[in-house]
């Protein structure tokens, strides 16, 4: 009798597993039987039972680290719902031949859309017309003055998948494009006429900062003190990518004392972003649950590459988003 390829769903956010299911039903053959588990858990000492009794598991919000990856020596493939790894100890993963996959390509229209929608709806004042206007006024210039977008820059922390998309779709407007990303050359980013520009140049001079980047030790509070304290006083800084990017304390901080005009975050340093917490207090912040990946495409997307990348493992390939490419099927 073959020995099944076991899967466990370490942990996720959704109703139901169906669509999971479905797939490792249609899948499972007599030659190669897919079993399919779901322990829905942070809980350590868990998640290493989980991992030591199965070829791949997929995984949401919890961290998979060393010692985990070290109890798990049959462990093939770690899959994530999702385009960041920064949960998962990939040198680790890769030291036990274990190979890591994402999901990096399913909401650049999504994320890079509601990127788009807080730079128009800060550009144009929405917000503050919105506050305004409901409480009985009626006056435009009760706001500060907008920028016409041809006159008007956007600063890009990062230069990946989602950036560029948003990058279109800012140049089709009209807003100068500036970006900084140390793995993309400049003349790549002239010909998207995007302006190659570092973090210095795009905090002092943009009107808007956009962040993409990843979390990695890089760029862990890539934005402090210092970056926040060079941006223009009528600028504003959106995050759609890892909420500790942004050093909060310092995010705050700036925002009270009115050193930039507002931030637009759908990324918090810890989420859910606690009820009594002070972002949710300051009138110059927009907030939004980590939703920007959400749509109705891209939620039935995440789940089915993610199931897939396991598919192909159990299959003998490798994934199609496999990270550690030195690591192969075991």
């Amino acid at each position: 009798m073959t020995t099944p390829f076991k899967v466990t769903i370490i942990d996720h956010e959704w109703e139901d597993t169906n669509i999971e299911e479905e797939i490792v039903a249609s899948y499972t053959t007599s030659e190669q039987p897919i079993e399919l588990s779901i322990l829905q858990s942070h809980d350590k000492s868990k998640i290493v039972n989980a991992a030591k009794n199965s070829d791949a598991i997929i995984i949401m919000y919890a961290n998979i680290d060393k010692e985990i990856l070290k109890e798990a020596p049959n462990l093939k493939i770690v899959s994530r719902y999702g385009i960041g790894i920064n949960m998962v100890d990939v040198d680790a993963a890769t030291e036990a031949n274990t190979m890591v996959a994402n999901v990096n390509d399913y909401c650049v229209d999504e994320v890079s859309d509601h990127a788009l929608a807080s730079i128009l709806s800060a550009a144009r004042r929405l917000i503050p017309y919105n506050y305004m206007t409901r409480k009985g006024q009626w006056d435009f210039k009760q706001v500060a003055i907008p920028l016409r977008s041809s006159k008007a820059s956007v600063g890009l922390l990062g230069y990946g998948k989602i950036p560029r998309r948003l990058a279109e779709k800012l140049n089709v407007i009209g807003y100068q494009v500036y970006a900084y990303d140390p793995f993309v050359d400049g003349d790549t980013m002239k010909r998207d006429k995007v302006v190659k520009a570092t973090v210095e140049e795009i905090m002092r001079n943009c009107d808007f900062v956009s962040v993409h980047v990843p979390l990695i030790e890089d760029t862990y509070h890539l934005v402090g003190v210092e970056e926040l304290n060079m941006m223009k006083r009528n600028a504003y800084i959106i995050n759609t990518a890892r909420g500790p990017i942004i050093d909060e304390v310092a995010l705050i901080e700036a925002l009270k004392e009115n050193k930039i005009a507002g931030a637009f975050l759908d990324v918090t340093e810890k989420e859910p972003l606690p009820s009594d917490h002070i972002l949710r207090t300051l009138d110059q912040v927009v907030l939004t649950p980590h939703a920007a990946w959400y749509s109705e495409d891209a939620f039935k997307e995440i789940r089915q590459k993610a199931i897939m990348n396991v598919i192909e493992v159990a299959q003998g390939k490798l994934p199609t988003y496999h990270i550690n490419k030195n690591v192969l099927v075991k």
